[in-house]
C-alpha cells in the first residue's frame, strides 16, 4: 500500500464535506481510516532546541511507558481500525525496548502501512534488522541541520557522524529489504535555512525515497519563532523550489508546504483530522478510551461516536485553518 498516494488523492479532493462523508462511510461500514500516533515512551535522549524535550519544566511532565504486556491489549483495541501507525510522535522510541513487538502487531492486525521516527542517534544495524524484520514500512529521520556545526548545535546531545552512519546502515539494510521507505523530515528555522542549498551535496549518496521540507512552528522548544518571517519565508521559497526540482530528478517523492503566510496562526482543530489522527502515549488513548476495559466498538457505542462523526461532516471546523498545507510531488 502507498500512503502517500492516498495523500495526493487527498489534495486532489477539494470539499471538506465530501471527505467527512468518505470517513463517516468508512467508520460504520468497519473500515480502516485511522492514523494512529504512538509513543510508546515519554521521553528523549536529545534537547532538540526547536522541541518541548529542551525545556526542562515541561520534560518533568513527560514521563512513563507502556510494559510489554500493555501492547497486545493496545493492539487488540486500536490497530484493526488503523490505516497507518507511526512509532514515535515527538518522543523518541528508541528508548523503548519492544518496538519490533509493536510492528508484529501491527501486521499480525493487517495495519497495512507502519513508520518509525527517530532521531536515529540510538538506532543501532541490529535494530534496524529487527525492526524490518517485523514488518516495518518505513524509518522516518529527524534531521535540523545539513552540517555537523549546525546539526549538533540544533539537536542538542546528538552526534551528527552516529546519524550518518545509522543512515548508511539503513541505505545498506534497503538493498535486503527493498521495500524499505526512507524518510528524512527536515525541519527549517533561520539557523538552518540555507544549507538546504547543499542538502544533496551532502546526502545524495543516501537511498532517501521520500523528503519533507517543513518550517518550525512554535511547540514549546527554547527556540521558538522565526524572528525575520518576511526575509525567511522569500528565502524558503526560493530554496525549496530547487530543492523540489532536484528530488523530482532524483525520484524523491517530495513534501513541503503550499505556501507561506508571514504571520501565521496557531495550530486549530478540525473536525475531520479529529477523526482521523488518534494520538496515544503512557497519558493518552485517542479520545478518551479506556482502553484496559472497553474495545472499540464498546467506545463508539458509549459515546455515540458515529453521530458525533455524522456532525462533524457539517462542521464549520473543517480545515479553517489549512492543517493540510501541503504539496506532495
Amino acid at each position: 500500500m502507498n500512503i502517500y498516494s492516498l495523500l495526493k488523492i487527498n489534495r486532489i479532493i477539494k470539499n471538506p464535506t465530501l471527505k467527512g462523508l468518505g470517513i463517516w462511510l468508512l467508520h460504520i461500514l468497519g473500515k480502516r481510516y485511522l492514523v494512529i500516533f504512538l509513543d510508546p515512551v515519554l521521553a528523549c535522549n536529545l534537547r532538540c532546541r526547536m522541541c518541548y524535550f529542551s525545556n526542562e519544566e515541561k520534560r518533568k511532565t513527560l514521563k512513563g511507558h507502556f510494559s510489554e504486556e500493555d501492547l497486545s491489549r493496545i493492539a487488540e483495541v486500536i490497530f484493526p481500525q488503523a490505516l497507518k501507525l507511526q512509532i514515535g510522535c515527538g518522543a523518541e522510541p528508541s528508548l523503548f525496548k519492544y518496538n519490533a513487538e509493536i510492528v508484529r502487531l501491527g501486521k499480525q492486525y493487517g495495519v497495512p502501512y507502519i513508520s518509525y521516527t527517530t532521531n536515529a542517534n540510538l538506532l543501532t544495524a541490529e535494530e534496524i534488522d529487527k525492526l524490518l524484520d517485523a514488518g516495518l514500512n518505513e524509518f522516518t529521520i529527524s534531521l535540523h541541520g545539513v552540517e555537523k556545526q549546525t546539526y549538533e548545535n540544533l539537536m542538542q546531545g546528538a552526534s551528527y557522524d552516529i546519524f550518518l552512519s545509522m543512515l548508511t546502515a539503513i541505505s545498506v539494510a534497503k538493498i535486503k529489504y527493498p521495500k524499505t521507505t526512507l524518510r528524512i523530515n527536515f525541519t527549517v528555522n533561520e539557523q538552518n535555512i540555507s544549507e538546504l542549498a547543499r542538502f544533496f551535496d551532502v546526502f545524495g549518496e543516501m537511498k532517501i525515497d521520500i523528503l519533507q521540507v517543513r518550517p518550525m512552528r512554535d511547540i514549546g522548544g527554547e527556540i521558538k519563532f522565526i524572528e525575520n518571517r518576511k526575509k525567511f519565508n522569500n528565502e524558503f521559497n526560493i530554496l525549496t523550489v530547487k530543492l523540489k526540482d532536484e528530488c523530482v530528478k532524483r525520484g524523491i517523492t517530495y513534501i513541503a508546504p503550499l505556501y507561506l503566510t508571514e504571520n501565521p496562526k496557531p495550530n486549530e482543530s478540525s473536525s475531520i483530522l479529529e477523526a482521523m489522527y488518534w494520538y496515544i502515549s503512557p497519558k493518552a488513548f485517542g479520545k478518551n478510551v479506556d482502553w484496559r476495559n472497553e474495545t472499540f466498538r464498546q467506545y463508539c457505542k458509549r459515546t455515540h461516536y458515529s453521530s458525533r462523526l455524522f456532525k462533524g461532516i457539517f462542521s464549520k471546523k473543517q480545515f479553517s485553518n489549512n492543517q493540510l498545507n501541503y504539496e506532495i510531488n
